[in-house]
Order: C-alpha cells, then sequence, then structure tokens
C-alpha cells in the first residue's frame, strides 16, 4: 500500500474515533448544567406535589425510623426528612451522581431575623468541580430551587449522604463515616435489600395540590 493512501486510511480512522467519543452519552462527559438545573427544579416540584406533607408522626416520636423511598411512595405522606430522602433517591436514579447530593440537616428561621429556628432537612446540590460553588437547596417548602446565598433563613449543621458525613456543607473528605447516623444507616442497609425496585418512581406516586 502507497504510504499516501495509509496515511488517509489513518487519518480516517482517527476521525471515526473523534466522533464516536463525541457521540457517547452524557455519562461519559461533564453535565451540562443547564440541564442539571432543570431537573433539579423539575424533581423537586414533582416530589413536593406527590408527598402529602404530615409531620404528626415525628413529632410524636422524634426518633422513628427514617423511610426509604419506595416505603415514602407506598405510604404516600411523609415529613421533611422523607422528601429529603426521596428526593435524594430520585435524583441518583436519574443519574446524577451521589457526590453532588448532601441531605442537610439545618435550622429553617420563621418571620423575622429573630423569628422561631426550627429543625429542618433539606437537599443540597453542590456544583461538581467548585470548592466553593453556592449549593442549590431541594426544599419541600418551597417548589422553587434557589442557591444557599438566597436562602439567610436556612441554616446547615451537617450533610451526608452514601460516602460520609460533613460539617456544614463543607467540601473535601467526610468528618465522619456516613453509618454514624444510625437512621440513615438503616435506610441504605433496606434500600440495599430491596434492591433498584426500591428507587423513587415518580409515575407510582399520586399527584396532589396543597400538600405542605
Amino acid at each position: 500500500m502507497k504510504p499516501i493512501h495509509l496515511l488517509a486510511r489513518l487519518l480516517a480512522s482517527l476521525l471515526c474515533a473523534v466522533l464516536m467519543l463525541a457521540a457517547l452519552p452524557s455519562a461519559a462527559q461533564p453535565a451540562d448544567p443547564a440541564q442539571t438545573s432543570l431537573l433539579l427544579a423539575a424533581r423537586n416540584a414533582s416530589v413536593n406535589h406527590r408527598i402529602v406533607y404530615d409531620g404528626d408522626p415525628r413529632r410524636r416520636e422524634p426518633a422513628a425510623p427514617w423511610a426509604t423511598a419506595d416505603e415514602v411512595r407506598e405510604r404516600g405522606s411523609g415529613d421533611c426528612v422523607d422528601y429529603a430522602i426521596a428526593k435524594y433517591f430520585s435524583l441518583v436514579a436519574a443519574g446524577l451522581p451521589p457526590d453532588q447530593l448532601r441531605i442537610a440537616y439545618a435550622e429553617v428561621r420563621s418571620g423575622a431575623p429573630s423569628g422561631t429556628r426550627q429543625r429542618h432537612m433539606v437537599l443540597a446540590w453542590l456544583p461538581p468541580g467548585e470548592a466553593d460553588g453556592d449549593p442549590l437547596i431541594l426544599d419541600n417548602l418551597l417548589d422553587a430551587v434557589h442557591p444557599l446565598s438566597r436562602r439567610p433563613d436556612l441554616q446547615v449543621l451537617i450533610s451526608f449522604n452514601e460516602a460520609g458525613i460533613w460539617r456544614g456543607l463543607e467540601r473535601g473528605e467526610p468528618a465522619r463515616e456516613p453509618r454514624r447516623i444510625t437512621a440513615w444507616a438503616r435506610v441504605l442497609d433496606r434500600m440495599a435489600a430491596a434492591g433498584p425496585a426500591a428507587a423513587y418512581s415518580l409515575d407510582s406516586t399520586r399527584t396532589v395540590t396543597g400538600s405542605r
């Protein structure tokens, strides 16, 4: 084969390889921030309107076990803990990396700056690759998703996911391993035992309005 023909074939092969890499699914490439923001907003509102708010059981028994995503789906009601857990597993099932998501244990202030502070649970999304990026907050109190910087009423105490526990929404290595939160460890065990069927499914949960 003539050298010029060999060079042409090599260039053609290289071009095909480049085109194949460009066509790989998004999981092989950095996520589109705009698409991620749309997914977060849609999932936050959808879960908010598919679970009827009911905080009475935990007010009566604060140490009551946390529900898994499928348990919340079957029951159709829950409190802020249940909303946050359902959103976490729903977004992981939708393809978001778990290390970008944190369930956040926080205090929320009502009314004026001196208003009453109550314990609350939300889900936070941390922008990837940004050591000080502004997290987005998915809250059952609001259908809109806002950056933490626009939530002066919210103070995050700790956050956690399947990899560990952090102070506030700090980046870097976790301060503790996730199973130090016993209720969360039990959720993870039950989710693992149930398998993929335990992933939170919006399609199998009834739609409600005025739930919060």
